[in-house]
């Protein structure tokens, strides 16, 4: 924290949350999910030296955060070593997973080795409804297991959901209560983003009063609003973050898919100077892929740098 805050204070911008897709592979196959694009080019994922040395410039840069994604990171044999280097270079260190591999063995090993916050996702309070958007039959039992597991070796654990036309009236409020009876440290909501599977289905974003809705049930104390009011920017437009795939590329978060470089050929910092000058679109209270001629600006702006 002192890196970021001083690095504030001298006027240098800095990504203070960095997050490496660790790989593509998961036992899930959900329908929103935003890594699985049609006729993705997927070669082999990053080797153990090349995460930690995206750990060691994002350090470098003043980095405080990082948060390993998927896919499904615990598939990773090395996620453990991961997380333990992260968190000896002084960093938070975060995980997202659908919550199928959060057995004793395995928390109890990310516990030693430091990790700081555990995302799970719950899609539904029904257990049938949320395997079947997953695509895996027995994930919401394994979910709320592994919930209570990392609640036993005092991982703070969010859940994290969507808010889907479908479950704000009703659903979003017991994916609520569900958090609260497992004691979770929060719930995180985030609003559907025209990107991966629903890069072209325009009828599953909500509309404003739908969003006004959702954003009705935040508390800044345990419900988190992806974008709690309708002047909030992302923080690809605040440019806060970076998101390093599996193969290497680098775009400003997951949800946003505009290449920007790559670090297998070029220095993390080379390319976070390059995302720094770029002029961003004007976009609030909602995710600049969600808007069309917004999305296109953005792509537009990244490509010519």
């Amino acid at each position: 924290m002192f890196l970021h805050t001083l690095a504030r204070l001298l006027k240098k911008d800095v990504p203070s949350l960095i997050t490496i897709g660790v790989t593509y592979r998961c036992q899930c196959h959900c329908v929103h999910c935003c890594t699985n694009v049609p006729n993705r080019r997927v070669s082999s994922e990053l080797e153990t030296w090349q995460v930690e040395s995206i750990i060691d410039q994002a350090k470098k840069l003043g980095t405080v955060r990082v948060s390993f994604f998927g896919g499904e990171p615990l598939l990773r044999s090395d996620i453990v070593e991961l997380v333990r280097y992260a968190h000896s270079a002084g960093m938070l260190t975060r995980i997202n997973t659908n919550g199928w591999r959060l057995n004793r063995e395995l928390v109890s090993s990310l516990k030693a080795a430091g990790l700081s916050l555990c995302d799970v996702s719950i899609d539904d309070p029904d257990p049938e409804t949320h395997d079947r958007l997953r695509g895996l039959p027995g994930l919401y039992g394994r979910v709320i297991a592994g919930i209570k597991v990392l609640r036993d070796f005092n991982i703070p654990c969010q859940i994290v959901t969507y808010a889907a036309k479908k479950n704000i009236n009703v659903g979003l409020e017991r994916i609520i209560d569900v958090g609260r009876k497992l004691r979770v440290f929060a719930v995180s909501i985030v609003f559907p983003m025209a990107t991966g599977c629903w890069y072209k289905t325009a009828h599953v974003l909500l509309t404003e009063p739908e969003k006004q809705k959702v954003r009705t049930l935040g508390d800044s104390g345990f419900i988190h609003i992806e974008l709690p009011t309708p002047g909030s920017k992302c923080n690809v437009l605040k440019k806060t973050s970076l998101y390093v795939s599996p193969e290497g590329d680098v775009t400003p978060c997951p949800f946003v898919p505009y290449v920007m470089g790559n670090i297998k050929r070029e220095n993390l910092a080379d390319i976070w100077r390059r995302f720094t000058s770029i002029t961003m679109p004007e976009v609030t209270g909602d995710c600049v892929m969600n808007d069309s001629r917004f999305r296109e600006t953005l792509k537009s702006a990244i490509e010519a740098h």
